[in-house]
């Protein structure tokens, strides 16, 4: 019984790290994609938690957000991109303010 007990939490771990990596984005390609994003250029996203970046960002997709403009601008965005717009804004070192 053990052993079945130490396979499930490895495999647990496992499905959590391969998780984790899937929602890595590529920070050079959100830097691309980045270049048309001119209201976030004062560093008021840089330096947030990537996960909480993408889950912002896919609440605008998704129509909901308090700012209707970047509900219209994210509904642009394809699925693909947001992780690496993502990473590249979580990649960036933070303003002080």
């Amino acid at each position: 019984m053990t052993g079945k007990c130490g396979a499930c939490i490895v495999a647990a771990i496992l499905g959590l790290s391969l998780a984790g990596a899937a929602l890595a984005g590529d920070a050079a390609k959100g830097e691309a994609l980045a270049k048309g994003c001119s209201c976030h250029k004062k560093g008021d996203l840089n330096g947030r938690p990537e996960a909480d970046l993408l889950a912002k960002m896919q609440a605008y997709k998704a129509g909901q957000g308090p700012n209707k403009a970047m509900v219209t601008i994210m509904q642009k965005v394809a699925d693909a991109d947001l992780p690496d717009l993502a990473a590249y804004y979580a990649g960036l070192e933070a303003v002080k303010k």
